[in-house]
């Protein structure tokens, strides 16, 4: 599979539909009802808010923003009928499903007609084979929030690896009552807690599969290492922790409860909101820690783009003008902080620098392999009872490799013969 290398990032903000009046999409007689799905966080909050100020008499504009972004998309774009969304914002880990199930539209003849007048640059254009099939906005990747002033006081290092991060954690522990949970990082049962494994056996040096095959190999030495790691962060959590999902951790960390922890960047900006933070200027990033000494940062490369379904309805040109005006200069200025924008006009700032971080620190890109997904989803099944010491971690990954083996067989990624 063929990728852009990307090289931008953001966070929200209020958005002033007047400031959009003479946009080309309010300048369109497009007569339509388009309906856009998206994740609800920051940044996607405030490009719903610029792809609203497109609505007119004639042109409709609805923005669903949900937590089950995945669930609903895959439901829609897979339908024997129409799709419900017109288009969707999804991360390369969706847009990988998506696209290895050929329920993507091609972007090709709305590229070569918007890209001058929505001044779509290149590097935001995601090609498979030279096939233009999304335009990313955002890049991300999870990195480590600390408090520059907890770790001044008390003479610590910025850990480097996790058994750096665990000693620290003990010391402030002991000598800062206040902060009776030093870390805070996303172990929510699932999805969250899937991901988490995937960044620690990455930088253990593990494989998720043999190689050139779709066989596991994430059940091994290392795969039981990652989950043992993560055991040893459960006395630095929340009680709560295996519930904790991006918006707990980022809580916790702006309400002063937690000293540390493994977020996403995009979330960066947010500590410095003083309308939803307690420690404004206090909060400085890092790579997020090596899972061993020598090993690259335990995060990955990501980015967040827009697709549209090849079931959509016959409103093409009207998305497409919607899509491209919340992915518009303007709108990357007036959303400048909330994001690591793709777009040149991109003015980086300090809560700006996680990606970069993370590519000097040897973060990988996330995994594309068509069948990643099934692998994860059957690990987010087993990974919290293995982590809370209910079940054997050799045993939960070799129950999540058997019944990602089923799965791949019946998705025509395995022979079972082979299996």
């Amino acid at each position: 599979m063929q990728r852009r290398k990307l090289i931008g990032f953001a966070l929200p903000l209020v958005v002033n539909p007047a400031a959009f009046a003479g946009s080309i999409c309010r300048e369109s007689k497009y007569r339509a009802d388009v309906n856009i799905v998206a994740n609800s966080f920051p940044v996607i909050q405030h490009l719903a808010k610029v792809a609203k100020s497109c609505a007119s008499d004639s042109l409709k504009v609805n923005v669903k923003l949900t937590s089950k972004v995945q669930n609903e998309v895959e439901i829609a774009f897979s339908s024997s009928g129409k799709s419900p969304f017109d288009a969707a914002v999804v991360s390369a880990s969706v847009f990988n499903d998506l696209y290895s199930k050929n329920q993507l539209y091609s972007l090709k003849g709305l590229v070569n007609k918007f890209k001058d007048p929505h001044k779509i640059e290149e590097r935001m254009i995601v090609r498979m084979n030279g096939e233009p099939m999304a335009i990313a906005f955002m890049q991300n990747t999870q990195v480590l929030y600390y408090r520059r002033d907890i770790f001044k006081r008390l003479g610590l290092s910025v850990p480097k690896t996790y058994d750096e991060m665990f000693a620290t954690a003990a010391i402030i522990k002991k000598l800062d009552p206040a902060i009776a949970n030093p870390i805070a990082q996303c172990f929510s049962k699932g999805w969250d807690l899937a991901t988490e494994f995937t960044n620690v056996i990455s930088s253990l040096g593990g494989r998720f599969f043999q190689e050139g095959t779709a066989l596991p190999a994430f059940n091994s030495e290392q795969g039981i290492q990652a989950i043992e790691l993560m055991r040893q962060m459960l006395p630095y959590m929340s009680p709560n922790a295996l519930a904790s999902n991006a918006d707990d951790v980022m809580n916790q960390l702006q309400q002063g409860r937690a000293a540390m922890g493994v977020l996403w960047a995009s979330r960066a900006s947010r500590m410095d909101d003083p309308t939803a933070s307690k420690v404004v200027g206090l909060i400085d990033f890092a790579p997020a820690p090596a899972a061993r000494v020598g090993g690259g940062t335990a995060a990955h490369l990501w980015w967040d783009g827009v697709v549209m379904p090849r079931n959509g309805l016959n409103q093409r040109d009207a998305t497409f003008s919607v899509l491209m005006e919340m992915l518009s200069e303007s709108s990357v200025e007036s959303g400048n902080d909330l994001a690591i924008w793709v777009r040149s006009n991109f003015k980086p700032g300090r809560a700006s620098t996680g990606v970069q971080l993370a590519m000097e620190a040897g973060a990988k890109i996330w995994p594309a392999e068509p069948f990643f997904n099934l692998a994860h989803l059957q690990l987010g099944k087993v990974l919290a009872d293995a982590v809370k010491g209910l079940r054997d971690p050799a045993q939960a990954l070799a129950g999540a490799a058997e019944a990602y083996k089923q799965s791949a067989i019946e998705k025509s990624f395995l022979k079972r013969d082979l299996a």
